[in-house]
């Protein structure tokens, strides 16, 4: 079968690109052109029709607000709006885009650039007292470039309420022997939704996300990490529910690009209707990581006879002395554990609830974990 035809750039982010002078928008045009059409695209989007996302980036909204930021105004943090910063700021973004962002893997977020209109560069020093706070408009396209300074420290907490269709691109680097706990959550079940987050470590940064998702009418979830020096450590962590008629694709990749640094993933799956999951998770060591340290489980529930759970781990490895590790499983809830809760009196209605939402808030921590919980709980 012949893949579909994919418009051209210009008919997705329209002819006015060149005006952002935080994009080198011709380098960043001929990548999205070479990238979008190519086989890893197809391949990356198989479960998901590209073209779906593409048409909503052509009509999503380029006026409207940009993200809310909460407790900027506090020592050490530096916020600016893309359109007053300096000509080095500008070129910090411009060198982010070309040299950290993976274009043959992420093509939708160099078209959601070329579209936007503005966005947020906020830089990190010392160590905020208080979780830095991003709440996202209900709709449009909200590029956000978070740089730590090196031993900075920082909590991040990203609200997002979308009404319509909202792309995501968010660039973090994390200097050396920066620390960033980072929690995010995407609970709204209506709308369409893609969003990239993209984080580069280096030497002795850590890193730790915990994120929380419900299935949209399409919704991407993309999280790619660079663990480029000795030391680095990066904690990822999540749950996740689709309910009927709900799609949830999430791609998930972590390269050790340096030896000595460590990586752990762990996500748990609710299958709840008739929906879609997706959880594509990739673990790339490189030939210059020796004694890199890996692991990645990712656990699904279908607890709807028609739920479909897609569970695909990778690993991809150039070089020895490494330690790496890997596993994914579909099942239902385990017969053991049912028959003893019903033993003891409980409902077996509210005894696989409990199970189910037991089996998701292993997975949840941080500010936004209870609000998580209270919206699994509604739909189990």
């Amino acid at each position: 079968m012949r893949p579909m035809a994919l418009p051209d750039v210009a008919e997705v982010v329209g002819n006015d690109a060149q005006e952002r002078a935080w994009l080198d928008a011709d380098a960043i045009r001929q990548r999205a052109q070479t990238s979008l059409p190519a086989a890893m695209t197809r391949e990356l989007w198989k479960y998901t029709p590209i073209r779906g996302f593409l048409d909503a980036l052509a009509e999503s909204r380029v006026d409207g607000p940009l993200p809310r930021l909460g407790n900027a105004d506090q020592p050490g943090v530096r916020a600016a709006p893309f359109a007053e910063l300096g000509d080095a700021d500008l070129e910090r973004i411009r060198t982010a885009v070309a040299r950290h962002l993976a274009a043959d893997r992420h093509p939708l977020a160099d078209l959601a650039l070329l579209r936007a209109r503005g966005g947020w560069l906020v830089e990190i020093s010392g160590e905020p007292p208080a979780p830095l706070e991003i709440r996202y408009p209900g709709d449009g396209i909200a590029p956000v470039f978070l740089l730590l300074e090196a031993n900075a420290g920082l909590t991040l907490v990203e609200h997002l309420r979308s009404t319509g269709f909202l792309a995501q691109v968010t660039h973090v680097h994390l200097a050396p022997g920066a620390r960033l706990r980072h929690h995010r959550a995407a609970h709204e079940r209506d709308v369409p939704h893609y969003s990239l987050l993209n984080v580069h470590l280096e030497r002795d940064a850590d890193y730790m996300l915990n994120q929380s998702l419900v299935g949209g009418t399409k919704r991407r979830a993309d999280v790619h990490l660079v663990l480029d020096g000795p030391g680095t450590r990066a904690d990822l962590s999540g749950a996740y529910l689709v309910e009927d008629g709900q799609h949830l694709d999430q791609q998930l990749v972590v390269e050790h690009r340096a030896g000595h640094s460590v990586s752990r993933q762990k996500f748990h799956g609710i299958g709840a209707g008739r929906g879609r999951s997706v959880f594509n998770g990739r673990i790339h060591i490189h030939r210059n990581a020796p004694q890199s340290d890996a692991a990645l489980s990712n656990r699904n529930l279908a607890l709807h006879p028609e739920a479909e759970m897609n569970t695909k781990p990778e690993l991809e490895i150039y070089t020895d002395d490494v330690r790496c590790a890997h596993g994914a499983t579909v099942g239902q809830i385990s017969a053991e554990a049912l028959f003893y809760l019903t033993a003891r009196g409980i409902p077996q209605a509210q005894a696989r609830r409990l199970l189910s939402h037991g089996f998701v808030r292993e997975c949840l921590q941080g500010p936004l974990a209870e609000a998580a919980a209270a919206r699994f709980r509604e739909a189990l």
